[in-house]
């Protein structure tokens, strides 16, 4: 059963978020830590600030199984990834994690 875990940047007032850091820099980052744990793939969605007050960007990592997005989350990588996060965005993300039940 594949495994999804879900990241939502908060919209906070003043907070900036640096898309092209995160797009250019921390997303190949967590392709390159995350990949050997088996992340299949990562999306991120931009949301227009007039569309979603609520949250700037989510992004969606892909994983096979709990155990190895569990392994991953355990790793020196996923400290490494927490700490870039200062690079691009002064707020930390919520996650979500679930197991995809159905798709087109």
């Amino acid at each position: 059963m594949s495994v999804r875990t879900v990241l939502l940047y908060p919209h906070k007032e003043g907070a900036a978020f640096d898309i092209n850091y995160y797009l250019k820099n921390h997303m190949p980052l967590v392709s390159e830590l995350y990949g050997p744990f088996g992340l299949e793939h990562w999306e991120v969605v931009k949301f227009p600030e007039n569309d979603s007050p609520v949250y700037v960007v989510q992004t969606t990592l892909c994983w096979k199984t709990r155990d190895r997005l569990a392994a991953a989350n355990a790793s020196k990588g996923a400290e490494q990834l927490f700490e870039d996060i200062k690079n691009f965005s002064e707020v930390l993300p919520i996650a979500l994690t679930g197991d995809r039940v159905g798709k087109l």
